[in-house]
Parts: C-alpha cells; sequence; structure tokens
C-alpha cells in the first residue's frame, strides 16, 4: 500500500491553492471583460441608432415631396407614404415660415406639411384606417384649420363613419364650409349631394349633384375617387332621377299633362346623363350596367304604346343600342330577331 508522505500532501495543497487562485482572478478578468464589452456593444448600438433615428436632411424635402406625389398619383400608396413620412422628418428641424423650393416654386414648411398630412390622412382613409386618418387629418388641422381640404377631408370622414344625424349634420357643415370658401368645389358639392341621397332628399340632392356637373367641366382626378368628379356626379344624378320617375309610377292618380311631361324628362335626362359619362370613361362598367338597364325600361314603354302608335321602329333601335353597349346581352338579340319576324310578317 502507498502512503503520502505529509512533505507531499502539502505540496498538493500549495499547488490547489495556487489554481483556485488562477481560476479566480480569470474569472474576475472575463467578468470585466464581459462588462466592458457590453458597455462599448450599448454604446455602439445606442451611437447607431441615433444615427438611424436622425431626421433627414433638409435638402431632401423637395426630392421627397416629388417622389411622394408622384407615388400617390400612381396610387403606390406604400411608397408615397414612406416619402410623405420622410418629409415630416425633416421639417421638424424648421420653422413653418421657412422657405423651401420644390420643382422650382418656393414654399413655406408649413404649407408642406400641410399638404404632407393631407395625404397620408387621404391614403389612411383609401385604406380603411379610419381612426390613423382622423388622427393624421388633426395634425393638418393644427397648421391651417380652416383649410378647404382639411373641411373636405373631415367631411369625408365624418359621413363615412356617421352613425347618427348628429354626425351627419357636422359632415353637412364642414361641406357647406367648403362651399362658403370656394363656391366651384366640385368634391364638396357631390359629397352634399350624396348625404341628402341618402336621407331620401332627391330633389336637395339632385340640386348639389347638378353644381358638382357644372363646377367639373374638365373631369379632373381627384385624389379621394378613381373617376373625376363630373362622372360620379352624373351617374348619381342619373340614379337620382330614375328614384324620382319610378315614385310617378306609384302615384295613386292618373297622370296630368305636367306629370306626363316631368315623366318623360326625368326619363330621357336619366340616360342622356348617363351617355355624356360614358362618353368620358368607355370602360366604366357601372355606368354601362345602369344605361343598359334604363334602356330595356325604355323599350318596354315603347312595345307598350296603343297599338296604333306602337313605336316597334323606335323600340328596335334602342335594342340596337343595348346590343352596342353590351354584346353579351342576349334578351336584346332576342327581342330583335322577334321585332324583325313580327315585320316581316307585316309586310309579307
Amino acid at each position: 500500500m502507498h502512503y503520502i508522505s505529509d512533505s507531499q500532501k502539502g505540496g498538493n495543497m500549495s499547488f490547489n491553492a495556487k489554481s483556485l487562485f488562477s481560476l479566480r482572478n480569470w474569472l474576475i478578468y472575463a467578468e470585466i471583460l464581459a462588462v466592458v464589452g457590453f458597455i462599448v456593444l450599448a454604446a455602439f448600438y445606442i451611437r447607431r441608432g441615433s444615427a438611424e433615428s436622425a431626421p433627414p436632411p433638409l435638402s431632401e424635402i423637395g426630392n421627397f415631396i416629388t417622389q411622394a406625389d408622384t407615388r400617390f398619383a400612381e396610387q403606390d400608396f406604400v411608397d408615397a407614404a414612406r416619402y410623405y413620412w420622410q418629409a415630416l422628418q425633416a421639417l421638424e428641424a424648421v420653422e413653418k415660415e421657412h422657405i423651401i423650393s420644390i420643382g422650382g416654386v418656393s414654399q413655406t414648411a408649413g404649407t408642406i406639411g400641410l399638404h404632407a398630412n393631407l395625404r397620408i390622412s387621404e391614403i389612411y382613409s383609401q385604406k380603411n384606417w379610419a381612426k390613423d386618418a382622423r388622427a393624421r387629418l388633426e395634425h393638418a388641422a393644427r397648421i391651417q384649420p380652416d383649410h378647404a381640404d382639411v373641411r373636405l377631408l373631415r367631411g369625408r370622414l365624418l359621413s363615412e363613419d356617421a352613425l347618427d344625424d348628429a354626425l351627419l349634420a357636422q359632415a353637412t357643415e364642414e361641406f357647406l364650409a367648403v362651399i362658403e370658401s370656394d363656391p366651384n368645389n366640385a368634391e364638396a358639392h357631390y359629397r352634399l349631394g350624396v348625404l341628402y341621397h341618402g336621407n331620401k332628399q332627391l330633389e336637395e340632392a339632385a340640386v348639389y349633384y347638378k353644381k358638382a356637373i357644372e363646377s367639373d367641366p374638365e373631369f379632373r382626378d381627384v385624389a379621394s375617387e378613381k373617376s373625376p368628379i363630373g362622372i360620379l356626379a352624373r351617374l348619381q344624378l342619373s340614379r337620382t332621377y330614375a328614384k324620382m320617375l319610378q315614385d310617378y309610377r306609384f302615384l295613386d292618380r292618373e297622370f296630368t299633362d305636367e306629370d306626363l311631361a316631368e315623366v318623360t324628362r326625368l326619363e330621357s335626362e336619366s340616360i342622356l346623363l348617363l351617355e355624356q359619362a360614358l362618353a368620358q370613361r368607355p370602360e366604366m362598367d357601372e355606368v354601362i350596367a345602369d344605361l343598359v338597364r334604363l334602356y330595356f325600361a325604355r323599350a318596354a314603354a315603347l312595345e307598350r304604346e296603343d297599338i296604333e302608335t306602337r313605336g316597334y321602329g323606335d323600340a328596335l333601335r334602342v335594342y340596337e343600342r343595348i346590343s352596342e353597349l353590351d354584346p353579351q346581352e342576349v334578351r336584346a338579340w332576342e327581342r330583335m330577331a322577334e321585332i324583325y319576324a313580327s315585320f316581316l310578317g307585316d309586310t309579307a
């Protein structure tokens, strides 16, 4: 059996103590290095984060707005919003009165901020983010509370979210305020027409639709709609006339001469309005569908006339127009064939 001497034990204990001391020192050094490394790393990320959150340079505002407006016109709303936001961040460094050139035109920072906030609010509205749209609109309102575009957009948001008469009344006030400051604002007239139409006040709706049409003779594109106001107002006025015409047909009395004249006017103008709209937007399916429906009603009325005055020839021309509008409309082709057969039979 092997025994360990006392001197060997002492040597081993001394060696173990030194090893533990070295290990402890190494751990301390490692902890110090870890702490220092953490501090350095944290400082690096803080500095980098500060650099990333720094506002874009003021010199880029013109480029941001130009890029944003181009994307907005192309309905590339994601990139448009990004550029508008960058412009707003750059504007934080200057006062509202600061002059900035955009496309060679000098504007104040406040005017540019108003434009960017309104466009962002419009984008949010079209994405159905009503809460965000209202919040961004309030930023625009702080810059110029009575600006026509601010009140117009506020009226739209109120009317879209209106759950009671009080909100509809507020929306009406906003649109009327826009018209007071800008009597030829086609969109404000159109929006009022829509409100009255929805409330079944057809006469009032017709008045504002007409004013909207008069105020948009050039069929200008608007940010809030896919078609010009002049087109939309014609479509809605035609539908208003069609509803008024329907109400005449349910009168509990015989038609007077005045009634007949009004019915003829409503029927003719409802079709004429749609033909005008179609001439500007031949691809608009809503207009085509409404026209086909109205022409079918006209053709049926012509065929219902007294036997002596029955307008088969006129009805035939109406069916021909329907087939031009919608070549897939089988009923029009069938009825034309029946009328041709009837005429041939009568003349044989």
